[in-house]
């Protein structure tokens, strides 16, 4: 029997290189690759726009804006402001409104439905629908903070009238 100990290897310290080369091959291949994708897209022909294009001296607007509160009631322009605000008073046939309105504009105008802060989300759906219904194709959305039967001052915020 062989009573002697056996003397065990230390194990080595250090970085593994084997890993290491594969990683630094993997690297080398990625970018070798993105590097011809980027030689690609350079053929590309992109027109920029000028960057004064996007400045304009007045926002246009020409969508007609109807309103909606949480309770469902629709609103209509009064064809006045309020403070810069445009002014809302509540519809009383809000479908010949709408029809009037096509007739007027036609289909393919925007129509801007502007919801009071607190609306339903299914109220706005509801609405969005009908419309569609009706024969809107261009409807857009916005939010409002304050009732419509109030008034917004710029510098102090909401002003309430009394009916």
């Amino acid at each position: 029997m062989n009573l002697r100990k056996r003397k065990r290897r230390k194990a080595e310290d250090g970085v593994l290189l084997s890993p290491l080369i594969d990683c630094v091959f993997l690297l080398l291949i990625f970018f070798l690759v993105t590097s011809m994708i980027k030689r690609f897209e350079r053929q590309i022909p992109v027109t920029l726009a000028d960057d004064t294009s996007a400045i304009t001296a007045e926002p246009f607007d020409d969508s007609f804006p109807v309103g909606v509160d949480p309770t469902g009631t629709l609103y209509g322009p009064t064809g006045g402001k309020s403070r810069g605000v445009t002014s809302f008073a509540p519809l009383t046939d809000s479908e010949g409104f709408f029809h009037a309105l096509i007739a007027e504009r036609g289909k393919d105008k925007a129509l801007s439905v502007v919801v009071q802060k607190g609306t339903p989300f299914q109220r706005v759906i509801d609405l969005q629908d009908r419309l569609e219904l009706i024969g809107f194709d261009a409807i857009r959305f916005r939010i409002r903070d304050f009732p419509f039967t109030e008034a917004l001052d710029t510098e102090r915020g909401p002003i309430r009238t009394t009916q």
